[in-house]
């Protein structure tokens, strides 16, 4: 029996190629999912790994040693971070004080610290690094304030804060020697850390940066106390893989352990648990996305299998009527028939088994930017099962309703009508499917899990069918009406479309593989939409540069010295949020939002939203320099207001620490307060005057503010005080907190606060030099209220100026102010947080050069571009790839099946077409097939299908990560790339369209 059906095989190659390919295909394409997914599974472990915060590869520990003796720190640390992928870093330190020899020099308290590896990460400007005891190394600007020169040697002392927040002494000295001098290479590298070695903030060390030496010199210092340790542990980025991933987490747990539970009670964390959460996030939903294109893909190719040997077994009905005439029974019959099938099926499936391998290696080369090659045995799963399995069940029963007839029906050589019933069910059958699985997906809330899995296909399988029954009667009707007007090709090829058997499969299979191809590159190009989208809102700028922390106010001045006309560069800065319930705050150089941030808001303006942001004031800020300041005041009543005084506060423009000065102690009548305002060599902001008492409590106060004078001359007259409008006092969030009422009088400004019992008081007057409430342009999603948190973290009531979809850097949440009014508002002059500065377009190459001349130091550089590619490698967009892939094969399939047809319809109808010519039909007309018109309907059909699918489970197809709020993909994504995967699949298959009408019009060549 076995070489009968070789035999059979050998007799017809052409079928046995036919189901031989089919069956390649098939297994290829189910494997393709499982080797794709794994695939992509190591692509997003690297590309998470290498776009992650170094933070998220750092374990940090931090503990104060509980003696000067103790090693148990540096000890235990080979023992913990030992393997391949680890590298770490130990310092320690201690503070110290150095009191030069030389009566020029000033003296010093550095931070003494040895760190590991220290030589390689600085540049030696003069003499050497240190090598033994007592050699050290010390900036330039330390060793000029000491008045050192190379090779000297200074005594050194162990220091600790006094009362008064002073260094003082506290051991014997120890002489060091000088053998270098050194600058940082790079004072951002992740090996200097968090440890904050080079704040430019003046303090009462009297100097910026630390002394370094060999870890012997530390402890050579007597009587020194115990010592502040440091470890740093860097994950190497090539450690983490898909299959170290457990090995790393156990290791660094088990280390973070054995750390805690050293002396001084160390405080360890790592982000590497974020990591592996976002790693493990992204493999999940790898793993749920894939398997949406692949089902499909397999139904497909065991539908068109399903098609191939339905065709085939049609083809040898009259052999198989001879068989049943003969007597060979009924499974010896279902041998013959179905071997013939299964056997290539089975060769080709191993050969199918090998391809998908192959073929998902070369598209993750042409897809991902980090693959590598999968073992063979990754194939080997219940995908490859099942799609073997559905391809000899898909050839069995494409084989039954043959099988089952009678030999009477089998010998007749009369095509078989389509089904009146079983079609319909089966069709009924698969739109309740679809329906099932869409209501799963709805309303069941797990996602793409479940049955729900194959609800995007289902719903195109489904719109397909349906379209493909409704147009054979209308094929019917036109081609009657072709025959009544005597219009033979029209008649002929409308009905083939309507009568002949499978034309309706192969409708329905030409419409799901266009419409897949097109669903899926509507759902690539919605979420690229949104990752684009993403990247500009959350970077905010095309080039966004992070900074060292400095004063506002000096950022500002520093930023628009390099940019004064607002061309390029913006400086941005978040306001602290005090309150849960109140959302982030971003303070922007409003002048520059058109030309330095991505604005996309088509209601309101970039240079709108300035002017919105930016209105004019009363007054202008007042400046003051460090002579004296005049203030001169009547106070006609005071309660309860024990050891109470004005005083100033002043904000130094070039970001030096605020100045609070003490004017003088307040007393009852007219009288004028003068003091000096040494911080203010640079000029300084007057922030406010106040009324301050020492303790603090409450009080009632009555008095009239004339004028404010400097180099005796009016810097703030009787008439400019008069304006109450000119002036302001703190916002006060309920009756808690009293602030005084201003009114205006000829002779000045009175302020009053009566009634304070059971009351805080805050008595300050600050010039109204920025708007209040402030003007917000807020997110309309925001849900802010009527007030933020200053930079000074006060209350700042605030004013809806106008909302915007979404706002630079904070997205759909929160808002943006005028970071120049802001800081006017604030009384403290302090740093900025999350400091940034957005560039636009215009930006010159040379730009972060001219920010380093001006003293701003740059610690990151963000673009656009690596932005969008960090979200373009995240676990979805890994995934939709692979659906334009299956949609590229599907559309490879339709074609394979459109040649199968059309090579059947070559043979069968080959006879009939000739005796047509024959009678005087026209070669066009006889050979008219209704390929084209087939093709055209699917094209027509197609984007419906996939739009009914798109529609259905857009929001519930993942498309980033983590899950952003309101970055969705959109309903309606860019066109264009939508139309060219619809033209290109109807273009290839119209080609093959016209080659198989070609190809049968020369069946229809008479023979001479």
């Amino acid at each position: 029996m076995i070489g009968l059906v070789l035999s059979m095989v050998r007799a017809r190659p052409g079928q046995a190629l036919t189901a031989f390919l089919l069956a390649v295909f098939a297994l290829a394409a189910a494997v393709s999912a499982p080797v794709y997914s794994a695939t992509a599974d190591r692509a997003v472990v690297r590309s998470e790994v290498q776009s992650a915060p170094i933070g998220d590869r750092v374990v940090q520990a931090r503990r104060t040693s509980p003696s000067p003796t103790d090693r148990d720190f540096e000890n235990v640390l080979p023992q913990l971070f030992n393997g391949n992928g680890f590298s770490s870093v130990f310092s320690t330190e201690f503070d110290t004080l150095i009191v030069p020899a030389a009566q020029e020099g000033a003296e010093i308290a550095p931070r003494f610290v040895y760190r590991d590896d220290l030589c390689s990460h600085v540049r030696i400007t003069a003499g050497r690094c240190f090598i033994s005891e007592t050699e050290v190394v010390l900036s330039p600007a330390q060793a000029d304030k000491l008045k050192l020169r190379l090779g000297d040697t200074f005594p050194a002392t162990f220091a600790k804060v006094s009362s008064e927040g002073d260094y003082v002494a506290a051991g014997p000295p120890l002489e060091l020697t000088l053998v270098g001098t050194y600058e940082p290479l790079n004072k951002s590298e992740q090996y200097w850390s968090d440890l904050d070695y080079f704040n430019p903030r003046s303090s009462n060390r009297y100097t910026t940066e630390p002394m370094f030496a060999g870890r012997l010199t530390l402890e050579a210092v007597p009587q020194h106390g115990p010592e502040r340790q440091a470890l740093d542990v860097v994950i190497d980025d090539s450690a983490i893989s898909r299959e170290s991933l457990d090995a790393i987490n156990a290791q660094v747990q088990t280390g973070k352990q054995k750390l805690e539970a050293l002396p001084g009670r160390p405080v360890v964390s790592t982000g590497l648990p974020n990591l592996l959460k976002r790693i493990d996030g992204d493999r999940s939903l790898v793993a749920q996305v894939v398997p949406v294109a692949a089902v499909p893909l397999v139904l497909l190719c065991w539908f068109v299998l399903f098609i191939a040997v339905a065709a085939a077994t049609q083809e040898r009905r009259l052999e198989l009527g001879l068989f049943s005439l003969r007597g060979i029974t009924a499974p010896r019959r279902w041998w013959l028939a179905a071997g013939e099938s299964i056997v290539p099926i089975l060769v080709g499936a191993v050969a199918g088994f090998f391809l998908g391998h192959y073929l998902v290696r070369l598209a993750a080369y042409l897809l991902l930017s980090a693959s590598s090659d999968v073992p063979i045995k990754a194939g080997l799963n219940l995908w490859a099962a099942a799609a073997l399995g559905g391809s000899l069940v898909a050839a069995l029963l494409a084989q039954r309703a043959e099988l089952a007839k009678r030999t009477v029906d089998l010998l007749r050589n009369v095509p078989s009508r389509v089904s009146r019933w079983n079609a319909p069910v089966f069709e009924v059958v698969i739109v309740v499917l679809a329906a099932v699985s869409v209501v799963q997906l709805r309303r069941g809330g797990s996602g793409l899990t479940g049955f729900a899995l194959v609800a995007p296909s289902a719903v195109v399988i489904a719109v397909a069918l349906v379209a493909a029954r409704l147009v054979l009667p209308i094929a019917e009707r036109i081609g009657r009406r072709a025959a009544r007007r005597g219009r033979i090709g029209p008649m002929l090829a409308a009905y083939a479309l309507s009568r002949r058997p499978g034309t309706q499969r192969v409708l329905a299979l030409f419409v799901v593989a266009i419409g897949l191809t097109v669903f899926a590159a509507t759902a690539a190009s919605a979420a690229g939409d949104a990752r684009n989208r993403r990247a500009q809102v959350e970077l905010g700028a095309t080039r966004v540069l992070t900074i060292d922390p400095l004063s506002r106010s000096s950022m500002l001045a520093k930023v628009r010295a390099v940019d004064p006309d607002g061309k390029f560069a913006m400086a941005t800065a978040m306001l602290p949020v005090s309150e849960d319930n109140v959302p982030p705050m971003l303070a922007v150089d409003s002048r520059a939002l058109a030309s330095a941030a991505l604005w996309s808001d088509t209601k309101i303006s970039a240079q709108e939203a300035h002017e919105l942001l930016h209105p004019d004031t009363p007054r202008e800020s007042i400046t003051v320099d460090n002579k004296e300041l005049s203030l001169d005041v009547t106070v006609t009543n005071l309660v309860d207001a024990f050891r109470v005084h004005w005083v100033a506060v002043v904000v130094p423009e070039d970001g030096t620490d605020v100045g609070r000065v003490d004017l003088g102690k307040v007393v009852t009548g007219r009288q004028t307060y003068v003091r000096n305002l040494p911080m203010c060599v640079n000029k300084c902001r007057l922030a406010a005057i106040e009324l301050e008492q020492p303790e603090g409590r409450g009080f009632d106060a009555d008095m009239v503010v004339h004028s404010l004078s400097q180099h005796d001359q009016k810097i703030v007259d009787e008439a400019a005080f008069s304006r109450a409008d000119d002036w302001r006092v703190p916002e006060t969030p309920g009756p808690k907190l009293l602030v005084p009422d201003l009114g205006g009088q000829s002779d000045g400004l009175r302020a009053t606060i009566s009634g304070y019992k059971g009351a805080d008081t805050a008595f300050r007057i600050m010039p109204t030099d920025a708007p209040s409430p402030l003007p917000v342009i807020a997110a309309r999603t925001a849900g802010l209220s009527d007030h933020m948190t200053g930079f000074d973290e006060s209350r700042v009531a605030i004013d809806i100026a106008g909302e915007v979809e979404t706002v630079p850097r904070l997205g759909y949440s929160g808002g943006i102010v005028d970071m120049e009014y802001a800081e006017r508002l604030a009384t403290d002059g302090g740093d900025t947080e999350y400091a940034q500065i957005f560039l636009g377009p215009n930006a010159p190459a040379d730009v972060v050069d001219r920010l380093r001349k001006q003293g701003i130091t740059v610690n990151g550089d963000r673009a656009i571009g690596p932005v969008r590619d960090v979200l373009d490698e995240q676990g979805p967009a890994i995934a939709l790839r692979f659906h334009e892939l299956a949609g590229v094969l599907a559309v490879i399939l339709a074609v394979g099946a459109l040649w199968l047809v059309a090579s059947l319809d070559r043979l069968r109808r080959a006879g009939e077409l000739r005796a047509l010519r024959a009678q005087g039909v026209a070669r066009r007309d006889a050979a008219a097939n209704g390929y084209l018109a087939l093709v055209g309907t699917a094209a027509v059909l197609a984007p419906f299908a996939a739009l009914a699918s798109w529609l259905l489970v857009r929001e519930y197809l993942p498309v980033f990560s983590d899950n952003p709020q309101g970055f969705e993909a959109s309903y309606w994504p860019s066109p264009l790339p939508v139309a060219v995967a619809w033209g290109a699949g109807a273009a290839l298959l119209a080609v093959a369209a016209i080659i198989a009408g070609a190809r049968l019009r020369s069946a229809t060549q008479l023979r001479r």
